[in-house]
Formats: structure tokens, C-alpha cells, sequence
């Protein structure tokens, strides 16, 4: 498992990486104002983790 926070969800262990990105001011400005406006303050690592999921699931990730 790699280094990150890990917990037991149902049979499986979890865990959690934290990262940093670099991202251009005015994009993360934009992205930011339009995840508060339509999920709410502190939504954005939400929101991140699914677009993250989804790219992987159309990419072929995440296959059992």
C-alpha cells in the first residue's frame, strides 16, 4: 500500500494519497468559484477525487 492515510472499508484496506498539483491561478480560480457556486465550500477535493475516478474509468483503470 502506499504511503497515505489508510482505514478497512468493508474486506478491502483503503488508502489515501495526498498530492500537490500545479495549476495555472486564473484555472484553479475559475474551477474553485464553480465547485463552491454548485457543491459548496470545501467540495473541491470531492470533486476532484470523482473527475480523477471517471478519467481512470474511461481510460481503462479501476477493472476487477
Amino acid at each position: 500500500m502506499p504511503n497515505g492515510l489508510q482505514y478497512k472499508q468493508g474486506e478491502m484496506e483503503v488508502g489515501n494519497m495526498k498530492t500537490s498539483l500545479i495549476v495555472d491561478d486564473k484555472l484553479w480560480q475559475d474551477f474553485s468559484i464553480i465547485v463552491i457556486k454548485k457543491e459548496g465550500i470545501g467540495k473541491k477535493n470531492n470533486v476532484l477525487v470523482e473527475l480523477i475516478k471517471e478519467y481512470v474509468k474511461e481510460n481503462g483503470g479501476m477493472q476487477k
